[in-house]
């Protein structure tokens, strides 16, 4: 497939980087608790019609691509704004394959919230199947009687969402956090940006939207996160890339050392390939390439952001230099996504499940391929 961005994908791309640069404020940002989300960029996007990119225009929507979606996540990934934006855009994916094309009902109000800014949606990342969440725990929340109980762990902006984006008994529901029952506690993570909270559920009332669509709605999951990723790890790569030309040691840049200069090379090839796996996952909308895509993005994340920090040496651990900040985002995602063997294992197991059957052949373990001869 031949495929290259258009000039109103890279206009869209200039000008969400330069709003997000401009409006994200202190960064690194001030140590100490995390705030939550910045409602005036929070509503300078919606009123750009970024919060609904994927929601349908008889909905109020921008009736884009998954393509177009991916482009604007992967520059929030690349500046780490105060707001969410990678938690909303997954949710407002998700509700508007689950509502399908009406245009009234519970879920098309949840859907113009979500683009006019008006509610915070977010999803329980700790509940989506394990092919897209290596460390789920599908029994966290209980379905009975169209009532929710049970507990989370860790919800992103927890504390400040208006609705909460589950799946429960196996299938998807939606519930306001505003309701009785419903009990919040912030928690510290390892992301120093975004926020976490606990939240326990008590028979609170839910809305149910039905099984998850395996194919397209979590190819479309996998493929936003795999845009966080390569907007993160290209960012690391320009941050070394330019530290290393400003830092002098023994009268010359460390860029011009081949130690550091090789490792970056490296790293531009890596990311250069996640982001061509991440946009062919966007353009084609297919379950596999979305896999390959989050795998390699994932990689690529883990590898820029160390060698970024790295690079910077001693001023690379310090609050002073975003270095750390954009590792531990990485990282976070890599602990909540499972690591770089499972997803691969998770692929092969695909493959192999998908393959045709040759006649004569006896069929292999997918399992067997580790084992060693005796």
């Amino acid at each position: 497939m031949r495929f290259a961005l258009s000039d109103e994908h890279r206009e869209l791309t200039r000008t969400v980087h330069r709003l997000l640069v401009e409006r994200r404020g202190a960064f690194p940002p001030v140590f100490g608790p995390i705030a939550g989300p910045d409602r005036d960029l929070w509503e300078e996007l919606a009123g750009l019609g970024l919060l609904g990119l994927t929601v349908p225009e008889h909905l109020g929507g921008a009736g884009a691509g998954l393509l177009e979606a991916a482009l604007v996540v992967e520059q929030a990934g690349a500046t780490l704004p105060p707001v969410p934006y990678l938690p909303v855009a997954v949710a407002a994916a998700v509700l508007a394959e689950a509502h399908g094309g009406g245009g009234n009902g519970p879920g098309a109000e949840l859907l113009k919230g979500i683009t006019d800014g008006s509610l915070l949606v977010v999803p329980a990342w700790e509940t989506f199947p394990r092919t897209v969440v290596g460390r789920c725990r599908p029994d966290a929340l209980h379905l009975e009687g169209g009532q929710v109980r049970g507990s989370l762990a860790a919800v992103p902006y927890g504390t400040d969402a208006d609705v909460l984006l589950a799946v429960a008994g196996g299938v998807l529901v939606w519930l306001r956090l505003d309701r009785p029952g419903v009990r919040r506690t912030a928690r510290d993570g390892l992301d120093v940006v975004e926020p976490v909270a606990a939240i326990e559920l008590d028979s609170v009332g839910a809305h149910v939207l039905g099984p998850v669509r395996s194919n397209q709605t979590l190819a479309a999951v996998r493929t936003l996160f795999a845009a966080e990723l390569v907007g993160l790890a290209g960012q690391c790569v320009d941050e070394a890339v330019t530290y290393a030309g400003e830092r002098h040691q023994f009268g010359r840049p460390i860029g011009s050392f081949q130690a550091v200069k090789h490792t970056l090379a490296d790293r531009h090839a890596q990311v250069d390939a996640a982001r061509l796996l991440l946009y062919w996952a966007a353009a084609t909308g297919d379950a596999h390439a979305a896999s390959l895509a989050v795998q390699a993005a994932g990689d690529a994340a883990d590898a820029a952001s160390a060698d970024n920090l790295q690079t910077h040496g001693g001023m690379g651990f310090t609050w002073e230099a975003s270095a750390h900040v954009l590792l531990k985002r990485a990282r976070a995602r890599r602990a909540l996504l499972g690591t770089s063997a499972r997803q691969l294992d998770a692929i092969a197991d695909h493959l192999l499940e998908t393959r045709p059957r040759v006649s004569g052949r006896p069929e292999v373990s997918p399992r067997l391929s580790s084992a060693r001869p005796a």
